[in-house]
């Protein structure tokens, strides 16, 4: 793309070119809002969620209600719940306590299993009955909380990336020029501050995920607890893994189990790996550990019987380095 200095310039370069084309972030709310409408995660996912999971939040919840002194007004809240399948198996392991707490799945649809209070919301958002005692928790939602993207082009400058609802990207402006971002929702000054940190680009074609929204996002979970425990598992990567190995990006879409091109117009879901060290880093007190240290390998002996062998290899499977084992598992605890 030519450079052209003044702003009019620039403006009227990006609208005739761009006319149908949009910064990431608001491609991928729209395709998100238009693709979650009608789809289940179970139709198109394969995730760690499932019994093990719900025995290791199971546990987790446990300790935080003996820590509170057991209250009666615990309540657990899941984020980006879909059906509330999750947090129920999750209630239904926590004995008395699944009786006493209240238990409330959060998702854009408004189909929930029985016994779980559904609330029908966009989050990050206005939720009723926070902030509360208890735990906070999202399990591969920050991964799907749409971002903008930024490339450095052939001369070396860094322009966001921008996109039509057919998938078809452009270089949009420099985001040196706060001006110009503006024009397409974008504030060009933290984007250049948050790269400098996290992802600073290297060579022409280099691309960098903003994670400013999952930033906010962890942050807004941490509000909305009095005191409890705030958990967020997912996908996540950290600054060296950026630099040397993701230098284009971890941007998908998924459609029924297929990695797809990641096209905005709300056929497949989207997504995109979480800068989890810049997560932890806007909330202090925020710890990080790794999925493969949460589920501890017991010996298979060799008279298992079938449960036995089916566990042991559901475990190996949550453990896996280059996969699943991988997550993220970010904590923040209010006293």
């Amino acid at each position: 793309m030519a450079r052209v200095d003044g702003l009019d310039d620039v403006v009227t370069l990006q609208r005739s070119r761009h006319r149908s084309s949009i910064a990431w972030s608001s491609a991928w709310q729209s395709a998100a809002q238009r693709f979650w409408s009608d789809a289940s995660p179970g139709e198109h996912f394969s995730t760690s969620a499932g019994d093990l999971l719900a025995d290791r939040l199971a546990g987790i919840v446990r300790g935080v209600d003996a820590r509170l002194g057991s209250p009666e007004d615990f309540v657990v809240i899941d984020l980006g719940a879909a059906d509330g399948a999750l947090v129920s198996l999750v209630r239904d392991r926590c004995g008395e306590l699944g009786d006493r707490a209240r238990w409330i799945a959060v998702d854009v649809r408004d189909r929930f299993v029985d016994g779980i209070e559904g609330v029908v919301a966009e989050i990050p958002g206005d939720l009723p009955a926070v902030p509360i005692r208890g735990v906070v928790m999202a399990h591969e939602w920050l991964d799907e909380i749409p971002l903008d993207i930024v490339e450095r082009d052939a001369v070396g400058i860094d322009r966001l990336v921008l996109v039509d609802e057919g998938g078809e990207e452009s270089l949009g402006p420099s985001i040196d020029d706060d001006a110009a971002c503006a024009q397409w929702g974008v504030d060009a000054a933290a984007v250049r501050a948050w790269i400098s940190r996290w992802w600073p680009l290297r060579e022409v074609g280099d691309r960098a995920e903003v994670g400013l929204p999952r930033d906010a996002a962890w942050t807004w979970m941490t509000s909305l607890l009095t005191s409890g425990l705030a958990l967020a598992v997912d996908y996540g990567h950290e600054r060296d893994q950026r630099v040397d190995d993701l230098r284009r990006g971890t941007l998908a879409g998924y459609r029924a189990g297929r990695v797809l091109a990641p096209v905005p117009d709300g056929s497949a879901g989207l997504t995109a790996h979480v800068a989890i060290d810049s997560c932890r880093a806007a909330v202090p007190g925020t710890t990080l550990t790794r999925q493969r240290d949460e589920f501890a390998l017991a010996h298979l002996p060799e008279a298992a019987n079938a449960d036995a062998i089916e566990r042991y290899f559901a475990t190996r499977r949550l453990r896996q380095s280059a996969g699943l084992g991988s997550f993220a598992w970010l904590r923040w605890e209010a006293p």
